[in-house]
Formats: structure tokens, C-alpha cells, sequence
């Protein structure tokens, strides 16, 4: 049973998470203010001790809360290739190296969740994990049958503290909503809402990894760890051990005798598989959740496994045909088409036309050209892209987000991330084109199937016999 928290508690929290970034938001603020009217020759200098400063006050912050602050901190540590390099330095550590609960704590959640002690159930359970992140902690552990197994085990606090994050997340994105009008967050927020109980749920997520699993039973270098599930509950996972490098370990990948370039196709490869054809993608592909395993051989190629399926999301039919319908029109560079795609995805502007949606998507488009031979998004491509967006939303905001982009969003952020850390240069155009084209071929197949064949138009009457 979850612990409830106080209302001291609640409160302290509530302070820690506003006051933390609220002085960040007025220091941005002053210093754009300094940067615009007073021009110091020192700026960039001070721009990157503000940015250090307060990566670190929300380091030590999520480090304090954990739960969902935690997460939120992971990813924007992820975020390489678009937030300032203090940020991405100081939060990757917060990715696998948060510090762990003790040991008693571990045991006491294991044996009650399996209702055995620890020695029953596993042969071996090291004492010290080998991951601890923002929900839980992984400990390396060996089954009586001698099978080397991963056991994630969820802390006992976590239910209570997101629920009071996200009410806390909820006022502060609406304080945020009334000084920026055109910033809204809340989408965000809704989806958490919507996705961390199931995250939660460690049930939901051995399904989860079955499910994207079996999409890769026809490929070598794709996997997911197999579950036992006479192990595995609402709090504790237990599934085949895989070890293997980090993904964003470059220096690693090249040492043994892996191209990162060759990571980053396939999972590009990977997520395309998951979203055009199948239409259910893990959604949380952060550099923890992304382990490579260097081919047995010299020349076989590396295998890619993926972990951590606590956040998965299935697409709508609708909405899977309405992203094909805008992946085709950026591989054709039509921003028309982009446009029409997107007001039929849900996005919807102020003016409810599609005029501005057409303005936003050849930002898109100009971004996604620079884009053909590499996998993030420069620094260059992103001021511009920062710069001219906001312009347009302010003067016809957007004011419908679907839930969906979101998530997808998040992914697509999350692998440029990636690919900027790996440095891999691959022909996006050329890797996602035939996943397009054929889900696009397989949609219409279903399509003509499910209509009623045709009858008889005037001139072409039956046949009386």
C-alpha cells in the first residue's frame, strides 16, 4: 500500500517545484531583457553560468522529489541536440545513476509483491541495482533454473508522488499559460494524466513488451527481453537479462567495433516499423531504455534492445492514416498538403482555417530539409525554427493539440536527441520512405476490401438472363 503523503508534504513540495522554476523563468526573462537592451559584449559567457546554475538547481531538485519532476528531468537531459549543452551535461546523469533506495526497501516490495521471500524465488538477487531512475530501480538476479535475469522494482512512495506532481504540474503550466498567452502546456499535462498510471502498471508494461516484440520475431538485430511472468506483477518486472552498451556511449559503441552510424538506422528503422505498420510505439526511448549488443563476429551487425515499456501508446486507425497522410506530403515537400494533414490530425488554429497551419508546416519543411542527411536538428535549423514559430502562433495561436502528437512529439525529440549524440549521419529520406509507402499501399488494400464492390452503373446494366 502506498504511503500517503502529508500535507506538509504536499506543500513543501508544491514550493520546491514552483520556486525552483520560477527562478529560472524571471532570470530567462532578465537576461533576455540585459541580451536585447544592453547588448554586453560577455552575454554567451553569461548565458552559459546562468544555464549551469540552473541545470543544476533542477538536478538537485529532481534528485530531492523524484517522481515525475524526475522524468521530466530525464528527458529535457536527453535533449542534446536542441537545449543548451550545460543542461543536456548536467541532467544525462540523471538518466540510470539516480541514487538507489536501500536494499531493505527492495527486499520488502519483492517478497510482498511475489508473497515468497527472496531466496524462494531467485537463486541469486545482488544487493546493488545495476539502473535506478525516476520509478524504479534494476537489479541483476538469477532464477533457481540459472537464467540471468533483469528485476525492476517499482519504488513504494511513486503512486502518491506523481499524483501530487501532476496536480502541482497543472498549476503551474496554468500560471505559465497566463504570463505567455500562446504557450500553452497543458496538453502535456492532460497526457500524463492519462499515461502514468498505466506507466505505473508493471502488468501493462511486460504486455507492452510482448506486443512490440513479436513486431521484430522476423528480424536479428532487433529485440525485447523475454517476461516471465510467474515473477512479474503491478510492481515488480522480471524479464531475461541483456546486457550490452548504452546507446549514447559513442566511445564504447566504436570500441567494440560498432558504427554508430549503423545503431541509429536501425533504430530509426525500428520506430518506423512500430509507428507506420503497426501503429503502437514505445514512447519513452531515452538513452537508458536503448541498449546495443556488438555482433558475435567481426562484420555481423550489432543487435539493438530495447527496454522499459512503461510508456507505450496505440495510434487511432484515423490518426495513423492522418500521419501517413503528412509523413508523404514532407517526403514530397508539400506544405499544402502538410497543411490539410495537420487540421485533419486535430491541430486547429485561433482563425479555425488552414492558411497558418500551411505557414507552420514550411518551417517544418525547411527543417526537415536540412534534416535529409543527418538525424537531429542543428543548432542553426532550431534558433531559426524557434524564431519564426512563436511569431506565427502569436499571431494565430494554435489552440487544439491532439494527445497523440504529443507522445509522438516526445519520441521524435527524444531520437534526435540520439542522433546527435551518436553523430549519425544516415538518408532519412531513403531509411523511412518505404515504410511509408507501404503502409500507405496496406491502408488502401484494407480500404478496397472493406467497400461494397460496385454495382451496375447506367450503362452497364445486369444482364437479365
Amino acid at each position: 500500500m502506498a504511503r500517503q503523503l502529508s500535507l506538509a508534504e504536499r506543500v513543501y513540495r508544491a514550493r520546491r517545484i514552483g520556486v525552483t522554476f520560477g527562478r529560472i523563468y524571471l532570470g530567462i526573462k532578465a537576461n533576455q531583457f540585459v541580451a536585447r537592451r544592453l547588448a554586453p559584449r560577455d552575454m554567451e559567457a553569461r548565458w552559459a553560468e546562468f544555464n549551469e546554475e540552473s541545470a543544476r538547481s533542477i538536478h538537485d531538485a529532481a534528485i530531492e522529489l523524484r517522481g515525475l519532476i524526475l522524468k521530466g528531468c530525464q528527458f529535457i537531459g536527453s535533449r542534446a541536440d536542441v537545449v543548451p549543452p550545460e543542461y543536456a551535461r548536467v541532467l544525462a546523469s540523471l538518466q540510470d545513476r539516480v541514487p538507489a533506495k536501500p536494499f531493505r526497501v527492495v527486499r520488502r516490495t519483492v517478497e510482498r509483491e511475489l508473497d515468497a521471500t527472496l531466496e524462494e524465488s531467485f537463486r541469486s538477487f545482488e544487493e546493488s541495482p545495476i539502473a535506478s531512475a525516476s520509478l524504479a530501480q534494476v537489479h541483476r538476479a538469477e532464477l533457481h533454473d540459472g537464467t540471468p535475469v533483469a528485476v525492476k522494482v517499482q519504488y513504494p512512495e511513486i503512486e502518491t508522488l506523481v499524483r501530487s506532481d501532476l496536480s502541482n504540474l497543472r498549476a503551474l503550466f496554468r500560471a505559465v499559460g497566463l504570463l505567455e498567452r500562446d504557450f500553452d502546456l497543458m496538453p502535456l499535462v492532460d497526457e500524463l494524466g492519462i499515461q502514468m498510471p498505466l506507466e505505473l502498471n508493471f502488468v501493462n508494461e511486460a504486455e507492452n513488451a510482448e506486443t512490440i516484440g513479436r513486431f521484430y520475431a522476423h528480424r536479428d538485430d532487433v529485440c525485447v527481453p523475454r517476461v516471465h511472468w510467474e515473477y512479474t506483477t503491478r510492481r515488480v518486472l522480471v524479464s531475461d537479462f541483456a546486457p550490452g552498451i548504452k546507446i549514447s556511449d559513442v566511445a564504447a559503441l566504436r570500441a567494440a567495433g560498432v558504427e554508430p552510424d549503423a545503431v541509429m538506422k536501425t533504430l530509426v528503422e525500428a520506430y518506423c516499423e512500430q509507428i507506420f505498420v503497426h501503429g503502437f510505439f514505445h514512447a519513452d526511448p531515452h538513452p537508458g531504455n536503448l541498449i546495443v549488443q556488438p555482433g558475435d563476429a567481426p562484420g555481423e551487425a550489432p543487435r539493438l534492445v530495447f527496454v522499459d515499456f512503461g510508456l507505450a501508446k496505440r495510434l487511432p486507425a484515423a490518426f495513423r492514416h492522418g500521419i501517413l497522410e503528412l509523413a508523404s506530403a514532407l517526403l514530397q515537400g508539400s506544405a499544402e498538403r502538410m497543411a490539410v494533414a495537420l487540421s485533419e490530425l486535430g491541430f486547429e488554429t485561433r482563425e479555425g482555417g488552414v492558411e497558418a497551419l500551411r505557414d507552420i508546416a514550411e518551417v517544418v519543411l525547411e527543417t526537415a530539409i536540412r534534416l535529409r542527411q543527418q538525424t537531429w536538428v542543428d543548432r542553426d535549423a532550431t534558433r531559426e525554427a524557434s524564431e519564426r514559430l512563436p511569431r506565427m502562433i502569436r499571431e494565430n495561436p494554435i489552440v487544439r493539440v491532439p494527445s497523440h502528437v504529443v507522445l509522438l512529439g516526445r519520441v521524435i525529440a527524444l531520437l534526435s536527441g540520439l542522433g546527435h549524440s551518436l553523430e549519425g549521419r544516415i538518408d532519412m529520406l531513403q531509411t523511412v520512405l518505404p515504410y511509408v509507402m507501404r503502409s500507405a499501399a496496406a491502408q488502401t488494400e484494407e480500404h478496397d476490401a472493406a467497400s461494397p464492390a460496385p454495382g451496375p452503373g447506367p450503362l452497364e446494366q445486369a444482364d437479365p438472363g
